[in-house]
């Protein structure tokens, strides 16, 4: 028997109304604004379910932003092909999410004396399920923003390959993506999304910036920074909330995230390492936050959520070693690719690239 679902495709924010059904061991998926196709039941997960047990949420191994909201009861022959995951995360089923709820506002209470420091003592106790599922479902609300070049989506992959020495160590993979909006900034999520603006990809910024740039984001998810700013800014139980299934926040905002000054210190440090590792020169990173502090209105984006001080710029330059072979973060191909990948930009940049 069939049953009616929302669908989110990944591609795009459009709701659509679908209805599925089981058909020989598949989950059958057909409306009018999608195209109607069949799933392997191994190719889903699990996100979250609701606090109120409602519904269910359903996400893709294979893509970002894919999610079916089911609504319960279910037949018994679909309720066979979803994954049957856990809710928030083992500890956290364990519990309960009104437990965890009270134990994390108590916590919050108890170190409220630290009052600025809380919020780093609070993020380490936030399940990276928990960011997972949320960041799976607010990477859809970026929908049409999202350039959409496997080529560009490749190289991105292969930069955080080279530069995330921790990669596998904690579950939480990088998925790096590329938004179509021309300002200066670069963002993470939660659940291990990065985001780099298509201003951030102008002829001035180097592929060696770049790289900077993205090792800097790798290290406030590594560092669970994103949590942090979370608490910081909506408070315990809204992020809760948020983490629980009721997904009140946009993308956008999360993107608006701001960090602090220790924040930043610590991804700069991270960071700063990663270069090391990949081999990548340093010193454009520096350059490029020194122009920063002067009259750079592109930047401003970036500086509301990344604050500058005197000394970020200093302490990438200082760690470029003289004398040392450095090798390229991007070849002048990778680059054409990337500004290539929202189409806005010619293909021929190789007299710039070259310079």
């Amino acid at each position: 028997m069939a049953q009616s679902a929302i669908l989110y495709d990944g591609k795009s924010a459009d709701r659509h109304i679908v209805t599925i059904a089981a058909q020989a061991g598949l989950l059958s998926i057909h409306g009018d604004t999608v195209q109607a196709e069949r799933i392997d039941p191994a190719l889903l997960r699990a996100d979250s379910l609701d606090a109120s047990s409602d519904q269910i949420r359903v996400g893709h191994n294979d893509r970002d932003g894919w999610r079916l909201i089911v609504p319960l009861p279910l037949e018994a022959e679909i309720l066979e092909l979803l994954p049957k995951g856990s809710r928030y995360g083992a500890w956290v089923d364990r519990f309960g999410l009104g437990k965890m709820t009270a134990a994390l506002a108590g916590v919050a209470a108890l170190v409220l004396v630290g009052g600025y420091t809380a919020p780093k003592w609070l993020a380490p106790l936030v399940p990276s399920q928990w960011e997972e599922n949320v960041g799976n479902a607010l990477v859809g609300d970026l929908g049409a923003s999202r350039c959409e070049s496997e080529e560009a989506e490749a190289v991105l992959a292969a930069m955080v390959a080279r530069l995330d020495a921790d990669a596998g160590k904690d579950g939480l993979e990088i998925k790096p993506a590329i938004i179509d909006i021309p300002i200066f900034n670069a963002a993470a999520l939660p659940g291990g999304h990065i985001v780099i603006f298509d201003g951030a990809l102008d002829r001035d910024v180097t592929g060696d910036a770049l790289a900077g740039i993205i090792a800097h984001e790798i290290a406030h998810v590594r560092e669970r920074h994103v949590a942090e700013a979370l608490i910081r800014e909506f408070g315990v139980g809204a992020v809760v909330r948020l983490f629980g299934g009721d997904i009140g926040a946009t993308a956008q905002q999360l993107v608006a995230l701001s960090y602090t000054r220790d924040n930043e210190h610590e991804a700069d440090v991270e960071a700063i390492s990663m270069l090391d590792h990949a081999n990548i020169s340093p010193r454009d990173t520096g350059r490029l936050f020194d122009r920063f502090k002067g009259s750079d209105n592109r930047a401003t984006s970036f500086l509301d959520s990344h604050p500058l001080s005197g000394d970020r710029a200093r302490d990438f330059s200082e760690a470029h070693e003289e004398g040392r072979k450095y090798d390229a973060a991007f070849t002048s191909e990778e680059m054409r690719v990337l500004r290539a990948a929202c189409g806005r930009r010619a293909m021929d940049m190789s007299e710039s690239d070259d310079e």
